[in-house]
């Protein structure tokens, strides 16, 4: 047995393996499909089969042998324009016309077997047209579709052109005085490429399916893990309906969730939002009412009263498992597309696979959300209880200061009504009662901050004066202030005493964490369309990992204790949601040499009227440094 005989021995083996395979398929799913698929390659089986009876037995006059091969081959492209209907899709009249070409093809070979030559060109120019126009609507429909429903319409458009073209050469050889054996060696190995190609895209092994599909399940496996954490539940049912038809090559897919309480179903709308509709409607209620999988190879005439949605949607064909855990019922899956050859009948355990696996990612959100829930719910009562320590301990000492003055001035007048007054005690008091005030104002501050729209009272105002302005209230209790500012106004929109309160807060945390005599120092600046204020302190600093939380409520960094066991941890936080009131941002970095640096960062106004500033105008100086009074 030569090479060629040997390949042509194969090829015809396979042919008549795939008719096997691809019949006992059809026999099982009873689709027009399947049928149609059967016919193609049911055809070319039967050539094979008669030529080798013919070639065993001599089976009946050569012409009439010769005719029925013809009207068997030929009757593979129109098995061919069968098929494209039913992946793609074709006008009625490309079929009516592909039968009325097929018949009178058959007629012709019938009536003209005294000229077989004419036959076999006929047929040549039938398999060139036909076969061709298949080839090139299989190649166009896989670029509409992707996952392995786009490797299997790659595999057909190949095996069609690929079968076209052994045929063509195989008849054509046959035509030729000369050279023929070249052209049918040529015919006979695109015939058992083609024969491949088929294999690939009608009825792909199990372990090529695997493969193909592996890319898409490993994505649908990684962005489902990363999903977990995600709080927008219509964004998880939308990534996860997107991924599920990657990994079938289908249209789409849909999820639908059960409510929980009310009998009914919600499905992630496109428009965005949610659809309700009762748990047992659509294919898909129906496979979560029965809790088994549905396969609707029409949808339209299995759920009628629902086809015009289908129609609507392009859901032809249309396969649904239930999502379940356990014994609890979370929802369904569904996959659909246009066309029902997209799927594979022994695959559809991959929709109970990819539902079972939606359960489990459902799931684990749902324990992550209640670990989170409960983490909240402890971090809250951590912070209450925190709070209402500090706050306790904040506000009895200077109120253990002012009534234990008090007692003490009145047990003296009690003694003696005319007694001098304690200056030093009433002093002492005044002080004390100031401090309760401020406390009582930064728990009401914070509570009033919580509202949006709290800095109401906006003017057009310098910066430069707001820091002027602090700079001299630091001179009163003998302590100085660093200042550099620019020689032009830095102009902004903001609340003057709010803007104020914030220097105040931040001045006052540099020089509480700061031990000695080192000086804070303030910065104002402008960086492109923002005024920038600077705080800068060398004191203890905050540790790195802490510097995202010192401006939460409540929160104080773990080496401020040693530092000073007053404060409550609201500065900080009300210094924050003023200059968010005002458009800004504010954040901390670390001070080269230890330390902290504060900075807040407001819009500019460039083309205000001239801001209300104080009667007596200070004179500025590119950078002015103005230090602790001379003996403090």
């Amino acid at each position: 047995m030569t090479a060629l005989e040997l390949i042509s021995l194969v090829t015809q083996v396979l042919f008549v393996g795939l008719f096997v395979v691809v019949l006992w398929h059809a026999l099982r799913s009873k689709t027009g499909a399947g049928f149609d698929t059967a016919l193609l390659f049911g055809s070319v089986a039967a050539v094979v089969v008669l030529s080798k009876l013919v070639e065993l037995f001599g089976a009946g006059p050569q012409a009439t042998v010769t005719t029925l091969l013809l009207v068997l081959l030929s009757l593979a492209p129109y098995a061919m324009l069968r098929l494209v209907d039913d992946f793609s899709g074709t006008p009625r009249w490309v079929q009516v016309g592909g039968a009325a070409a097929y018949l009178a093809i058959a007629a012709a070979a019938v009536t003209l077997t005294s000229q077989i030559q004419l036959v076999e060109v006929i047929l040549i120019a039938w398999f060139l047209a036909v076969g061709g126009y298949a080839a090139f609507a299989f190649a166009r429909a896989s670029g509409r579709t992707r996952g392995i429903t786009r490797r299997r319409m790659r595999a057909v458009a190949a095996g069609a052109v690929l079968f076209i073209g052994a045929v063509v050469f195989l008849l054509v050889g046959e035509l030729l005085p000369t050279g023929g054996d070249v052209l049918r060696a040529v015919g006979q190995i695109g015939a058992l490429a083609a024969v491949v190609a088929f294999f690939l895209g009608f009825a792909p092994p199990a372990w090529i399916r695997r493969a193909w599909r592996e890319p898409d399940l490993r994505q649908f496996l990684e962005r489902s893990i990363h999903l977990v954490g995600v709080s927008d539940e219509r964004r998880v049912m939308t990534e996860l309906q997107q991924s599920a038809a990657a990994a079938f090559g289908a249209n789409g897919a849909s999820i639908g969730i059960s409510d929980g309480v009310r009998p009914i179903l919600r499905y992630a709308s496109a428009a965005g939002g949610w659809l309700e509709f009762p748990e047992d409607e659509f294919i898909a209620g129906w496979a979560f009412r029965d809790q088994r999988r549905v396969v609707a190879f029409d949808a339209a005439e299995t759920d009628p009263a629902h086809a015009e949605t289908y129609e609507r949607t392009g859901a032809r064909t249309v396969i649904a498992a239930p999502i379940t855990a356990e014994e609890r019922r979370i929802g369904a899956l569904s996959v659909y597309a246009d066309r029902a050859p997209i799927f594979i009948e022994d695959d559809l355990w991959l929709i109970e696979l990819l539902a079972d696996h939606t359960a489990v990612l459902l799931e684990a959100r749902d324990l992550a959300r209640q670990a989170t829930e409960l983490q909240a719910r402890e971090d809250a009562a951590r912070l209450k209880e925190e709070f209402l320590s500090a706050a306790a301990h904040d506000l009895r000492t200077p109120l253990t200061v002012v009534l234990g003055q008090a007692e003490l001035l009145e047990r003296r007048l009690t003694r003696d009504p005319h007694a001098q007054v304690d200056r030093a005690g009433v002093s002492r008091m005044t002080s004390e009662a100031r401090r309760l005030r401020d406390l009582i104002s930064e728990l009401l501050d914070a509570q009033r901050l919580e509202q949006p729209g709290t800095v109401m009272d906006r003017v057009t105002l310098d910066l430069r004066e707001i820091v002027e302005a602090a700079r001299s209230r630091r001179l009163e209790p003998g302590t100085g202030l660093e200042v550099s500012v620019p020689s032009d106004p830095i102009l902004t929109s903001a609340d003057r005493a709010r803007l104020e309160q914030v220097v105040d807060n931040l001045v006052e945390n540099a020089v509480k964490y700061t031990p000695g005599q080192v000086l804070p120092k303030v910065e104002v600046a402008r960086e492109g369309a923002e005024a920038l204020l600077t705080v800068i302190d060398h004191g203890v600093g905050i540790p790195k990992d802490e510097r995202d939380r010192i401006f939460e409520r409540f929160y104080r960094a773990s080496n401020a204790q040693g530092i000073t066991d007053t404060g409550m941890g609201l500065g900080l936080y009300i210094c924050r949601r003023i200059v968010e009131e005002h458009g800004g941002r504010i954040w901390v970095e670390a001070t080269p040499g230890g330390g902290s640096t504060f900075r807040v960062a407001l819009p500019i106004v460039d083309d205000a009227p001239e801001p209300d500033l104080v009667a007596t105008e200070p004179s500025w100086s590119a950078a002015t440094s103005v230090e602790a009074a001379a003996d403090a």
